[in-house]
């Protein structure tokens, strides 16, 4: 008995070591808009960076900025390149463009995701005017003194009824390390 005592005391002990902090429990919290580069990879401030860049685009398009009634729009899928070698979360890029898009008070989202659940026989919803779809590239090089990453997201807007892509923007990303 004292024997289990002292391996479960042992094992507590462990875990709690294992869970310390490696600096030292100090928690410092930042503006997430605050944006800093600690290296050349893809970041919290591309994926701003980005975003910016094509909810203004996409604003400024005639199709939207003069739209007499707003458009119901779909987040189709946002595609990785094959020169990607890093996670780049495609996911939290339509969930921001999204978000800031409908923050604008100028176009309406239809949910895709929701939509496929129902049943079809069941269902009434409204339809989508617009699908949004895209794909994020990376090429990357490294000679030993400098890291060269360049990223580009290009996303398009395609009418659902005639297939006709009605607007396209590109966003390139540059980041250079000398070592």
């Amino acid at each position: 008995m004292v024997v289990k005592k002292v391996v479960v005391a042992v094992g507590i002990s462990l875990a709690m070591i294992g869970c310390a902090s490696t600096n030292g429990g100090k928690v410092v919290r930042v503006d997430p808009r605050d944006m800093r580069d600690t290296d050349a990879n893809y970041g919290a401030e591309d994926l701003h960076i980005f975003v910016q860049k094509m909810v203004s685009a996409m604003l400024q398009t005639p199709l939207i900025a003069t739209a007499s009634k707003k458009p119901y729009l779909a987040l189709g899928n946002i595609g990785v390149g094959v020169g990607v070698d890093e996670h780049i979360d495609t996911k939290l890029i339509k969930n921001s463009i999204r978000t800031n898009l409908i923050k604008s008070t100028r176009v309406n989202f239809v949910d895709s995701e929701y939509i496929e659940k129902l049943e079809k026989k069941d269902a009434k919803f409204i339809g989508k005017d617009f699908e949004l779809t895209g794909d994020v590239h990376a090429i990357k090089k490294d000679t030993g003194n400098t890291i060269d990453n360049f990223y580009a997201l290009t996303l398009k807007l395609t009418d659902v009824k005639t297939s006709v892509i009605v607007w396209s923007e590109e966003k390139e990303i540059r980041k250079i390390v000398n070592r």
